[in-house]
C-alpha cells in the first residue's frame, strides 16, 4: 500500500484538478448573476444568459478537439495552451463591456475547459496505478462537479460584494498558477504520428451547433418558425449537422463515432444522462434568477439556494463507487431519478417563501445528481471494449456537455410561455383592491405568474423524472448479464473488480 502511494504523483493531480475545477466554476460562476451581467453589457437579463449557453457550446467542442491535440502537440504543450486560452479569455470578459466580445471570451473559456475535461481524465489514470484508479476518478470527478454546485454561490458573492467582473479577473492567475504547475509535472509520452485532422468535420459541427444555438437563443424573441430569421436558422443547423453526420459515416478518422449509438445501454442510457444533467443544469440557472428578479434578493443570496447541493452531491458520488456493489447498476440509475422526482415533486415555489425553504428540495436534487454520473456512465460503456473507451467517452462526453444548453434553453423558454399565460389568466379574474396602486398590483401580478410558472415546470420535471427512472429499470441491460463479447469491456473489467472486492 506504501509503494502503491508513493507512485501517486499528487502535485500532478493537484495542478491539473486545480484548471479542471476552474473550468468548470468559470461556467457555473454566471449562473446566478445573470442580472449582474446584463447591467456590466448594458443587454437584459436574457441575452445575459447567452454567458452561460455559448460558454457550454463551446465547452463541448473542446471536447471533441483532445484525443488529436494530444497525439499531436503532447498532453503537456495541450494542457499549458489550455489554460492560457482560458487566462485570455477571463482577461477579456473583466475588461469588456461589449455583450459580443464577451460572448467571444466565453467561448474561448469553454473551449478550454472542453480540452480538459477528457485530458484531465486521461491524465489522472496514465499517472496513477491500476488499483488507485477508483480513488482517482473519484478525485476527478468531485474538481470537475463540485465548482456546479459552490460555483454560483461564490459567484453572487462576488458580484455583490465587489463586481462580477472579479470572477474573470481573480481566475487569471490561478489559471496562470495551474499551467505552471500541472505542465511542469506531465511527462510526454510520444505515441505514433496522429491522423490528419477532420477540419472539414470540425467545420460543420462547430457552424451547425452555433446555428442550432442561435435558434435555441432567439426563437422566443422572434416567434420562433413564424419568423423567416428562426427559419432559416433552423435549417442551415439541420442541413450542416446531417452533413457532419455524413461525414462521419463515412471519414476515415472521424472527430466522434456515432456507430456506438446502435447499442442499446449505449444511446438509452445516454439518452436518460443527457436527460438528467440538462434538468439539472437548467434549475440550477432558473432558480436563482426567479429568486433575484421576482423576490428581490441579491446574487449572494439568490445563488445560495444551490449550495444544498453540494453538501449532498459530493458524499454521494464519493460512495458510489461502493454503493454500485452492493445494488447494482440499473438499479442505482432508476434510483437516481427517483431522487430528482422527489426533488421536484417537493419543490414548492411562493412569493412569500423564504430561501430555507427550499433547503431539503435542492438537498435531495444534490443526492440526484450525486448519483447520476456513475451508473449511467458505466452501463454506457458496457459492451465497448477497453480499447475503444476513449473514443466512445468522447462521444456520449460531448453529447452530455451539449444537452446541457437545450435544458437550460428550454426551460427558459417554457418559464415565459407560461407566465405570459398565466398573467393572462390573472388579469381576466383582477379585482380593483382598494388602497393599492395599480403598479404595485401590475408587479405582484408578474411575480404571481412567474412564480406558478415555475411550479407547473417542476410538476412537469416531475413526472419526467418519474418516466425515466421506470425506462432505466425496465429497458436498460445490467451489464453484469450482459452476454460476454470477444474483447472484454471497461465496465465488465470493473464490475469483475467490484465483485472480487
Amino acid at each position: 500500500m506504501e509503494q502503491s502511494e508513493e507512485k501517486m504523483p499528487w502535485l500532478l493531480f493537484l495542478g491539473v484538478a486545480l484548471a479542471l475545477a476552474l473550468g468548470s466554476f468559470d461556467g457555473a460562476a454566471v449562473q446566478g448573476i445573470f442580472p449582474y451581467l446584463a447591467g456590466g453589457v448594458a443587454t437584459s437579463s436574457d441575452h445575459a444568459l447567452w454567458a452561460l449557453t455559448y460558454f457550454i457550446v463551446n465547452w463541448s467542442v473542446g471536447i471533441t478537439l483532445m484525443p488529436w491535440t494530444s497525439a499531436r502537440f503532447g498532453a503537456r504543450r495541450v494542457f499549458f495552451g489550455a489554460c492560457l486560452l482560458a487566462a485570455l479569455g477571463s482577461v477579456i470578459s473583466a475588461a469588456t463591456s461589449n455583450l459580443w466580445i464577451l460572448l467571444l471570451s466565453r467561448a474561448m473559456e469553454g473551449m478550454a475547459a472542453g480540452l480538459l475535461v477528457p485530458l484531465s481524465q486521461s491524465l489522472f489514470l496514465r499517472a496513477s496505478p491500476p488499483k488507485q484508479h477508483g480513488l482517482v476518478t473519484v478525485l476527478w470527478s468531485n474538481a470537475m462537479l463540485v465548482p456546479f454546485f459552490v460555483g454560483p454561490a461564490l459567484g453572487g458573492y462576488l458580484a455583490v460584494t465587489l463586481s462580477y467582473r472579479w470572477i474573470f479577473a481573480l481566475s487569471v492567475p490561478i489559471w496562470l498558477f495551474a499551467a505552471w504547475l500541472g505542465s511542469g509535472q506531465i511527462r510526454e509520452e510520444r505515441g505514433p504520428r496522429p491522423p490528419a485532422f477532420d477540419l472539414a468535420g470540425f467545420l460543420l459541427l462547430y457552424a451547425g451547433l452555433m446555428a442550432l444555438q442561435i435558434v435555441l437563443d432567439n426563437g422566443e424573441q422572434y416567434g420562433w418558425w413564424h419568423s423567416r430569421f428562426i427559419l432559416s436558422a433552423s435549417l442551415i443547423a439541420i442541413g450542416l449537422l446531417s452533413l457532419f453526420a455524413w461525414r462521419e459515416a463515412s471519414a476515415q478518422h472521424p472527430l466522434l463515432r456515432f456507430h456506438y449509438l446502435r447499442q442499446r445501454n449505449y444511446w438509452l442510457g445516454l439518452v436518460l444522462l443527457c436527460l438528467g444533467w440538462a434538468l439539472f443544469m437548467g434549475w440550477a440557472s432558473l432558480l436563482p434568477l426567479w429568486a433575484e428578479q421576482n423576490l428581490g434578493f441579491n446574487g449572494w443570496w439568490g445563488s445560495s439556494i444551490l449550495i444544498p447541493i453540494g453538501l449532498a452531491a459530493v458524499p454521494v458520488s464519493t460512495l458510489m463507487d461502493r454503493l454500485r456493489g452492493l445494488f447494482g447498476l440499473r438499479r442505482l440509475a432508476s434510483a437516481c431519478f427517483l431522487l430528482f422526482a422527489l426533488a421536484y415533486g417537493t419543490a414548492y415555489l411562493s412569493p412569500m417563501m423564504s430561501l430555507g425553504d427550499l433547503f431539503w428540495p435542492v438537498f435531495l436534487l444534490g443526492l440526484g445528481v450525486g448519483s447520476l454520473f456513475v451508473p449511467l456512465t458505466l452501463i454506457i460503456l458496457s459492451g465497448i471494449p477497453k480499447e475503444e473507451t476513449p473514443l466512445a467517452s468522447t462521444t456520449s462526453n460531448f453529447i452530455r456537455v451539449f444537452s446541457a444548453n437545450i435544458g437550460v434553453s428550454m426551460l427558459e423558454v417554457f418559464w415565459a410561455r407560461g407566465t405570459a399565460l398565466a398573467q393572462a389568466h390573472l388579469r381576466a379574474d383582477l379585482r380593483p383592491v382598494s388602497g393599492l396602486p395599480l403598479p404595485m398590483l401590475r408587479q405582484h401580478m408578474e411575480i404571481l405568474a412567474a412564480t406558478l410558472s415555475l411550479n407547473n415546470l417542476l410538476r412537469l420535471s416531475m413526472w419526467i423524472a418519474l418516466m425515466a427512472a421506470v425506462i432505466a429499470y425496465v429497458f436498460l441491460i445490467s451489464p453484469r448479464k450482459m452476454a460476454a463479447t470477444a474483447a472484454a469491456s471497461y465496465v465488465e473489467e470493473e464490475e469483475r473488480e467490484t465483485a472480487s472486492a
